[in-house]
């Protein structure tokens, strides 16, 4: 009895790490029911083609919870880092006179596949939120040397980065996240449960805010250089490679892809800047 009890358990951890094996190995990653399914505001369009395996979405880009009534814009974008610029260096500017739509449509696989290599991310647009906003990399320049939400600053209660961990570019376009979007969190996310998927990256694979199995909290040490793992989500309970933005130290983001790019690390912001 004893003999065949360790052969089950034996079995049973074959059975197991081949099961994590073929996971890891992306084949078995299929997000379009999840994607059809996410939370998306009423300004986001999604069109999924199950011939391609892929699915559009299409935005105006303003994010559907709103935003601050005022921000702090830098005079000056080569003074960085702004948080150690006097007040009289920023222009504030109101919400609702100085932001501007911006169309956001980007095709994305709804079988992301993972991949050991590591590709850096980009400035500009990383992934696509379930707001309508999109989702950028912790940098503010390209020598990937200063974290936005390490330099925010505050002056006279008008922010350079807003409570939702977001803002605009410097001319008032493009809205995206440096950190965990709280206004989304704040509403999907249940004490002692898993956080909910906010958004997509543009490898595929689904984003979520800090809170990991039972609710509890994940922080960098818990994830891998991309600020991912594998394991069960409430959209994938068989498992999934996944990204956590995390609010214990930097990066707060996601600063590489573990899913198969192909030519997306060429693409980002035009000016291949922050600002």
């Amino acid at each position: 009895m004893k003999q065949k009890v360790l052969l089950g358990v034996a079995l049973a951890s074959v059975a197991m790490a081949f099961a994590a094996v073929q996971l890891k190995s992306g084949s078995n990653a299929d997000t379009s029911q999840a994607v059809a399914n996410a939370n998306w505001a009423d300004n986001v369009t999604i069109t999924i083609d199950d011939d391609e395996n892929t699915f559009r979405f299409q935005s105006n880009g303003i994010p559907s919870h709103g935003f601050a009534e005022k921000y702090l814009i830098p005079n000056d974008v080569g003074s960085m880092p702004f948080s150690d610029n006097a007040p009289e260096e920023f222009t504030v500017v109101k919400s609702s006179e100085y932001f501007q739509e911006t169309e956001v449509d980007t095709t994305i696989t709804t079988q992301p596949t993972y991949i050991e290599s590591t590709t850096d991310t980009t400035l500009g647009r990383i992934g696509v939120a379930i707001t309508g906003a999109q989702i950028f990399n912790d940098y503010e320049d390209m020598e990937r040397s200063i974290t936005a939400l390490d330099d925010n600053v505050v002056h006279d209660h008008v922010p350079f980065v807003d409570e939702c961990n977001g803002h605009t570019l410097v001319d008032g376009t493009n809205y995206h996240y440096h950190g965990i979007p709280l206004c989304i969190t704040g509403e999907l996310d249940q004490e002692g449960q898993h956080s909910t998927m906010i958004g997509v990256l543009e490898d595929g694979f689904p984003v979520y805010g800090n809170h990991g199995t039972a609710g509890a909290i994940v922080t960098n040490d818990d994830l891998d250089e991309c600020s991912g793992h594998f394991g069960s989500t409430p959209e994938f309970p068989e498992g999934i490679y996944h990204y956590h933005l995390t609010a214990d130290e930097a990066p707060y983001m996601i600063n590489c892809y573990h899913g198969d790019v192909g030519d997306l690390a060429k693409q980002g912001h035009p000016q291949g800047q922050e600002y």
